[in-house]
């Protein structure tokens, strides 16, 4: 996918960006359109021929980089370079590189620096470098280093290799000081629905039984179903679906942990020729005496990887942690053979992160609670800590005990004493934050892999029974850890508030978000296996108040069930759907809920597409409803006219409890029913009309209606306002609208606050009334 322009979060509209949304943190929030790989050096940006690949772990990335280096020796893609040099930069020589010689897989010294004085006096013409892994790179890379050269700021034109052309490969989130300097941004997206399906269906030989009872069985497991999009997880899972007969994992923890596992078994198996059960890998001693000290071994070297921030080690780093080298044996730590060595074999080890990071997490669960924590403390703010932690929350279920010293008062004891402790600093430090909060999510995420219903109410405490998570994405797995936490707190506590505003949730996302709410503390922990949609967000929780699901797209089908759950709830008071993606032209779903829900006291639905036959349908619900208070309808296509306005009158006149009404950024071409029905309505205290077009003449026709309870009108944005509509308006108030207190005005009027109200708050003080506050 070749990115484009910025796009607003929430809007995602078109079909690819929908794709590649996954609620990450290397989530890319760009509008996308698909490329050809021959064709991604087509951009032109600050630096021509420079083009950075970006993808989430796992993503495809490396694969990519060796796969256009081999369709060039092939002679089928990039034949304008006469050479192509691969470079991986976790390989530990090439951080140590210091000139082009040092880069090059030559077989002697002679021939790299023959090479380099070629390359330089070419000034790179011709060369292609790619450099795989930027986010594998050490922070503290010496100034002096070749890749410095290649693609840090301060390259010039006078930089002897300007005229290379470089592909780089990264995660999103280690890649910002690239964006300024690449020609193009391509994203490697994973696997689509309908490329996992091919790709199970090549797996399983063409058995398109086996295909589907596969896809059947991810689809009841929202854990599995939402990560399977990157290629790694979805071998990991169709392996274990061929070995374990048809069973899969049912965590983040369980599928890596079926990795470790496998390739221990295999290791017995195929080197040692053992049948013995593997055990668990997070209990060394039920592990076989022949991998026990390997495995503990592997756990600690992880774990020192994890502290410094690396996922490859030399012998120098296994011979400081005193650990031997034939842990590789077993399979999970790969001995790779440096592809720059000078003539002789160079190895390192690679541990791939995310086995590396479970690894961490046993590795800590081994320790005693207090050095627990203390690790925990120590790796804070590791940009790590949330995916071990998360590992962590899955082995221990948090149940780490609390020591006599953390009863200690907090200024004797200042360091966290246990995870409620930790827990505490993880919510302080998020509640603190106005965006986006990664921590607080990734917590939320532990306390679903822990299932402990008393932590989610220590935590819901923590938060004041109001979980706030907007502005920060949300893939389908944190859906489903955000729903089980709310189910789990609304049913211990009176009135819990979810926001979940701006958080780019996907349809998918919406039906594990009810998924979560109905894995309920009395229902034996079962997920449902089908047929769950959003609906149980309001079915198995009757103590949620407010919903906010604002600039997320639902859609249509997601509101009907959503309403029908609502129509029978009876503690739900308000719900926002703003910006939703919907398309409600007599779709119905409303009005049914507002004919049947009794509490509701607040609905918002601007920026969806409303169209005037729904709006008849609401106002005529409207008329017999005793609750509802706000109405947000602003930016809906609604166009306001004689020939159909009169359903706005029908509203005012016979509704009881309406006292807010928005109606800004629709076409309003008369006002002459919504002045009839302000004449006789009784509740309304404010309407907002910005930007709807209105006139002079509307000005006049609405001031008809201005008698009774008004005591906020907006009608800002207005441009076709003119002095003399102030005017008729300021008459008219001069003797009316006896609670008016605040009105806005359009900004091209501004002068009439002094010229033309000054003298109306003159008039309404001798006649009693209170003075109207104009801006």
């Amino acid at each position: 996918m070749i990115q484009k322009e910025k796009i607003q979060r929430g809007r995602i509209d078109d079909e690819f960006v929908r794709l590649s949304i996954t609620g990450k943190i290397d989530d890319i929030l760009l509008q996308k359109t698909p490329i050809d790989l021959m064709n991604i050096f087509s951009e032109i940006g600050n630096r021509q021929n420079f083009v950075l690949i970006e993808g989430a772990p796992d993503s495809g990335k490396s694969t990519l980089a060796l796969h256009i280096c081999q369709e060039w020796a092939k002679r089928k893609l990039f034949q304008e370079f006469d050479i192509a040099i691969l470079v991986r930069l976790r390989d530990p020589l090439v951080r140590e590189a210091i000139t082009i010689s040092d880069l090059l897989p030559c077989t002697n010294k002679v021939m790299a620096n023959e090479t380099e004085t070629v390359i330089m006096s070419l000034y790179g013409k011709g060369i292609l470098w790619v450099l795989d892994g930027w986010d594998e790179l050490p922070s503290d890379l010496p100034r002096d280093s070749i890749i410095n050269k290649l693609v840090r700021p301060d390259m010039s034109r006078e930089s002897p290799l300007h005229e290379s052309a470089v592909i780089v490969t990264s995660r999103p989130s280690s890649s910002a000081e690239l964006h300024p300097l690449v020609s193009s941004r391509v994203e490697v997206l994973g696997f689509t629905p309908h490329k996992l399906e091919q790709y199970f269906t090549e797996c399983l030989k063409g058995d398109s039984q086996a295909v589907q009872t596969l896809l059947e069985r991810i689809r009841e497991n929202p854990v599995v179903e939402g990560s399977c999009y990157l290629p790694l997880n979805a071998s990991i899972v169709v392996n274990c679906f061929l070995s374990d007969n048809h069973s899969l994992p049912t965590s983040n923890h369980g599928i890596f942990t079926s990795v470790v596992q496998s390739s221990l078994k295999r290791y017995l198996q195929e080197k040692l020729g053992k049948t013995t059960p593997v055990g668990n890998i997070t209990s060394p001693d039920s592990l076989p005496s022949e991998i026990r000290t390997q495995t503990v071994q592997m756990c600690q070297l992880a774990y020192h990887g994890i502290e410094k921030n690396k996922a490859t080690f030399t012998d120098g780093d296994l011979a400081a942690l005193c650990i031997t080298k034939d842990i590789s044996n077993v399979g999970l730590l790969q001995t790779v053979p440096s592809i720059i060595s000078d003539g002789h074999l160079v190895y390192y080890c690679f541990l791939h992160l995310s086995i590396q990071e479970l690894l961490a997490a046993i590795h800590i669960s081994l320790m005693s609670p207090k050095q627990q924590i203390s690790v925990f403390q120590k790796l804070f703010g590791n940009p790590r800590f949330s995916a071990v932690f998360q590992f962590y929350a899955g082995i221990t279920k948090l149940s780490t005990s609390r020591p006599i010293l953390s009863k200690l008062p907090r200024f004797l004891c200042p360091v966290p004493a246990t995870v409620f402790d930790l827990i505490r600093k993880v919510v302080k430090t998020e509640k603190e934050k106005y965006g986006e909060k990664p921590l607080l999510l990734s917590l939320i995420n532990c306390l679903y892999e822990a299932e402990d219903s008393r932590l989610c109410v220590f935590v819901a405490n923590l938060l004041n029974h109001n979980l706030n998570l907007r502005y920060t994405t949300m893939n389908p797995i944190d859906c489903l850890s955000v729903g089980y936490f709310a189910s789990v707190c609304s049913n211990t506590s009176n009135g819990f508030t979810l926001s979940l505003r701006s958080c780019s949730i996907s349809e998918q996302g919406c039906k594990f978000l009810a998924r979560g709410l109905s894995k309920c503390p009395n229902s034996n922990n079962d997920i449902p296996t089908a047929g769950i949609q959003i609906a149980e967000i309001i079915e198995n929780t009757n103590s949620i108040s407010e919903l906010v699901l604002s600039n997320n797209a639902i859609g249509n089908s997601e509101l009907s069930t959503l309403c029908e759950a609502l129509s029978t709830n009876t503690s739900f008071k308000s719900l926002n759907l703003s910006n939703c993606s919907l398309s409600l032209d007599d779709h119905g779903a409303i009005p049914r809920l507002l004919n049947t829900n009794n509490t509701l006291e607040s609905l918002n639905l601007s920026s969806n597409v409303v169209g005037n036959t729904e709006l008849k349908n609401i106002c005529e619900a409207l008329s017999t409803d005793a609750s509802l208070k706000s109405l947000d309808l602003g930016n809906c296509s609604l166009t306001i006219s004689d020939d159909n306005g009169a359903a706005l009158y029908q509203l005012l006149n016979t509704n009881n409890s309406l006292e807010y009404l928005f109606l800004s950024n629709n076409t309003v071409t008369s006002c002459h029913h919504i002045a009839a029905g302000l004449a006789v309505n009784k509740t309304l205290r404010t309407l907002n009309l910005i930007s709807c077009e209105l006139t002079d003449q509307s000005i006049e026709e609405l001031s008809t209606g201005l008698i009774n309870k008004i005591e906020a009108l907006n009608i800002y944005g207005n441009a076709s306002i003119t002095e003399d509509g102030m005017k008729t308006l300021a008459r008219h108030l001069t003797t009316h609208c006896s609670e008016l207190t605040v009105l806005w005005i359009p900004d091209h009027l501004r002068s009439c606050i002094e010229t033309v109200f000054r003298d109306t708050n003159k008039e309404r003080k001798r006649n009693g009334l209170p003075e109207i506050v104009v801006w």
